[in-house]
């Protein structure tokens, strides 16, 4: 087995060594699988990201207003909740409605 040594400005390191946390990953699992695909695809075959920050952020309070707007719907209404019905609108707000 071979060591292979890689220089980085300090704040590239630490950005890399950040977005690698997010993801789940290690630098050594993230140079592991890129060199691997690499070699198999003979390409660089793949994007990997992790949420900016604001999108992050946007999504977070998406959940939040979604969530205060059944919070608000149980609280107007003393019936019962159709769940199914709320899941299926939330799911078509976000991604559209699927035929």
């Amino acid at each position: 087995m071979k060591t292979i040594s890689i220089r980085l400005e300090d704040s590239i390191y630490e950005e890399l060594g950040n977005m690698l946390d997010e993801m789940g990953q290690t630098k050594q699992t993230f140079y592991e699988t890129f060199t691997r695909t690499a070699l198999r695809e003979r390409s660089i075959p793949f994007i990997i990201k992790a949420p900016l920050a604001d999108q992050s952020n946007n999504n977070n309070n998406r959940k939040i207003e979604a969530f205060e707007r059944l919070e608000a719907i149980r609280r107007e209404n003393k019936q019962e909740i159709d769940f199914n019905r709320e899941r299926e609108e939330a799911m078509n707000e976000k991604y559209g409605i699927v035929d």
